[in-house]
């Protein structure tokens, strides 16, 4: 009796069969079909040579861009005998095959309306040629079968015509290279490849991806089977079967089955980063990858001294066709929350034996680290590199995991990435901290609450601050404390250079040393490292130089201090032009500031008028007016009897006068600027210093630190 099978409608079956994810599904399905054609072939013991093209045509009116039309697929293998016509007809026929699922060639339809098939085989001694016609509304719209007389080889083509996709999928093969296509293919089937050249009396096809562009022939890529790399180490991992037995309090609960495991092997192939796009660990069905797996530490694409890496993990469980998709594009092992959501039922069985797809995913997640040693080594070890980068830029070591470091980063983009970190966060807490002061209109000081809601809002400002950010500033603070302990050894004489000159004379150069320390000698610029801060906060931000002559000071705008002038000049007033004021700071417009330092024996009103000289020269021969000078005069021992009667003792114990005239050098000695000179002892330079340190040693907590 004739068994008549049911057909299945193509479009319901599409509805069932969801549209793979991957745009180049439909030729990986076609690839696969040519592959097992060729093994039909092989396994008929004729010897032949494996051969598969891919044609991509393509239209497009500019050069720089193609719009996909066509796809052909051409094999030089078994073709479509009575056999295979049977299955390609039949939907869910997984009666052979290394697919196995009969659902492959819907995936043809989600993305081409149309499959033209022309297949001429040899079946029962003689050649015959079978053309099928299908189309998206009628799956055989027409087909023919007949002897071939003329042709003797076996050729089949699929053509997948008549491309419909979305705009992103359109805009994907629009930019899509030759390259990426080859590669793509290669590494799909790369586990297959390797373990089809293990095969005896088989041969692995060479595939050959052709690009035709308005039906002329545009370029070529070939896989040559000798290219198909071995793995770099190979291994198996086992995973144990779970059955629903009791535990002792009576509960029904998932327990491991002893003794019984499934093996699932994995190969891990390294290759060059040219041949392969992205890095990827993947489940695989068949020889093919299903459902990839997340490594953390490896980004896709990320590559290590020009290699990238591909792992897959086979074996007979997963390729068990009932415990993968339709759209073979995942696993449909059962996970223990669904499985333990059943405990409960009282139909479910004890014998019913179970792989979950938790084991599966624990297994690989624990083999993943070894198989992957060498990265793991090489990222601890840029693990401290970039900690020391972080560290040296004085970036907050948190940013390092919001900077999305990829190991094969250079120095240089690690940088970029960690200041491109901090501004992002910078940015959020500086939106946060405007939003706190904001607030503050709201805030009454009139109000019993008002000192506890200002600690409030200052706390919540504080938490927007680093605690990286407080280790460097407690570590500037500590440098500063330094800085004013070596002025006081300096004043007391203390330090080995001056208790043990190298040269003779040298350590009684208090004044040198001083200087020195403060703002180094023969210095043209504030920019690099100095500590006027000791003097003044303001004066760090001020440009200057250090033991300089008057004629070559130059201002913040690049121009000479003072003007050219004339010899002649210079010799009738006996003017003193290359004068050096110990340090030169200018301030703002019209205004400067004058730094004179003292040995600390030496009777600092004895040098009242050399600033001032100072302030003559540079009123009057200035290529800018300068009209304010605020003067500074160093040392330790003053007589205050010697000062004259508009000095003004400070709270500090110094002296200052103000509104000193300074006068022109024509005969007129109109009064064409100010000054104001405060006289200064180093002990109270270095109490100052001492106190602000020690007050902001203490917010930070490290006062000890200072002791």
């Amino acid at each position: 009796m004739a068994i008549n099978k049911a057909f299945m409608n193509l479009n319901g079956a599409m509805d069932l069969i969801k549209m793979s994810k991957n745009p180049l599904a439909p030729i990986y399905e076609a690839i696969t079909n040519s592959l097992e054609a060729l093994a039909q072939r092989t396994g008929e013991h004729q010897k032949i040579a494996g051969e598969i093209e891919v044609r991509f045509y393509f239209s497009g009116l500019l050069a720089d861009h193609k719009d996909l039309e066509s796809i052909e697929i051409i094999d030089n293998g078994a073709g479509f005998i009575e056999e295979n016509y049977n299955r390609f007809r039949e939907f869910f026929d997984k009666s052979k095959g290394y697919d196995n699922r009969g659902t492959g060639r819907l995936q043809y339809f989600h993305r081409f309306h149309r499959i033209r098939i022309d297949s001429i085989f040899e079946e029962g001694g003689k050649f015959h040629q079978r053309t099928l016609d299908c189309h998206k509304t009628n799956f055989l719209a027409k087909e023919s079968y007949e002897p071939s007389e003329t042709i003797q080889n076996q050729i089949t083509s699929v053509l997948l015509s008549e491309y419909s996709a979305n705009s992103t999928e359109k805009d994907y093969f629009a930019q899509i290279s030759i390259e990426e296509v080859a590669s793509s293919i290669k590494n799909h089937f790369l586990l297959r490849f390797y373990l089809d050249k293990k095969k005896a009396g088989f041969q692995v096809p060479a595939i050959k991806i052709i690009f035709f562009e308005n039906n002329e022939h545009l370029d070529e890529r070939m896989i040559d089977p000798d290219s198909i790399p071995s793995p770099k180490s190979e291994g198996i991992i086992k995973i144990p079967y779970m059955k629903v037995g009791y535990a002792k309090s009576g509960k029904r609960e998932l327990e491991i089955i002893k003794d019984k495991t499934e093996i699932i092997k994995w190969a891990h192939f390294v290759l060059d980063e040219a041949e392969l796009g992205q890095n990827g660990i993947f489940l695989c069905s068949k020889d093919i990858p299903v459902q990839s797996i997340r490594f953390e530490k490896l980004k896709k694409n990320d590559h290590i001294k020009g290699s990238r890496f591909l792992t897959a993990f086979y074996g007979d469980v997963l390729d068990d066709s009932n415990n993968v998709s339709d759209s073979v594009d995942s696993f449909t092992f059962p996970d223990r929350k669904e499985i333990e959501q059943k405990l409960d039922d009282m139909f479910i069985s004890s014998d019913q034996e179970y792989i979950i797809f938790d084991s599966i995913y624990e297994q690989v997640n624990k083999a993943i680290p070894g198989i992957y040693k060498d990265v793991v080594d090489i990222q601890q070890e840029q693990k401290r590199d970039i900690e020391s980068i972080a560290k040296a830029h004085g970036i907050p070591t948190d940013a390092i995991e919001k900077a999305k470091i990829g190991i094969s980063d250079t120095e240089f983009t690690i940088t970029k990435k960690l200041y491109k970190a901090q501004s992002d966060e910078l940015a959020e807490k500086g939106f946060k901290a405007k939003k706190l002061f904001e607030s503050l209109k709201k805030l009454d000081p009139t109000t019993n609450d008002y000192q506890e809601d200002i600690k409030q809002k200052t706390e919540e400002l504080s938490k927007l601050v680093e605690e990286q950010n407080k280790e460097e500033l407690s570590r500037y603070i500590i440098r500063r404390e330094m800085i004013t302990n070596i002025l006081k050894k300096i004043i007391d004489e203390e330090l080995e250079y001056q208790i043990n000159p190298k040269s003779p004379g040298k350590n009684k150069n208090r004044e040198s040393l001083i200087h020195d320390l403060i703002f180094k000698r023969k210095s043209t610029s504030t920019h690099r490292l100095n500590d006027l801060w000791i003097l003044n906060e303001e004066f760090m931000h001020f440009d200057g130089c250090s033991d300089v002559p008057l004629n070559q000071i130059k201002t913040d705008d690049g121009n000479l201090l003072l003007i050219d002038v004339p010899k002649e000049s210079i010799d009738a007033l006996n003017l003193k032009l290359s004068r050096r004021p110990d340090i030169f700071l200018y301030s703002n417009e019209e205004k400067c500031l004058l730094v004179e330092f003292k040995e600390p024996n030496v009777d600092l009103s004895d040098h009242l008028n050399q600033l001032t000289k100072y302030c003559t020269l540079i009123a009057n021969f200035g290529a800018k007016k300068i009209r304010g000078f605020y003067c500074y005069l160093i040392g330790e021992n003053i007589n205050s009897i010697d000062l004259d009667g508009d000095y003004k003792e400070t709270v500090n114990g110094d002296w200052i006068r103000s509104n000193i005239p300074i006068v022109s050098r024509d005969s007129n000695r109109n009064n064409i600027a100010n000054a104001q000179i405060e006289i200064i002892k180093l002990s109270s330079v270095h109490a100052r210093a001492h106190r602000r340190n020690k007050s902001f040693a203490e917010k930070l907590g490290i006062q000890e630190l200072l002791q």
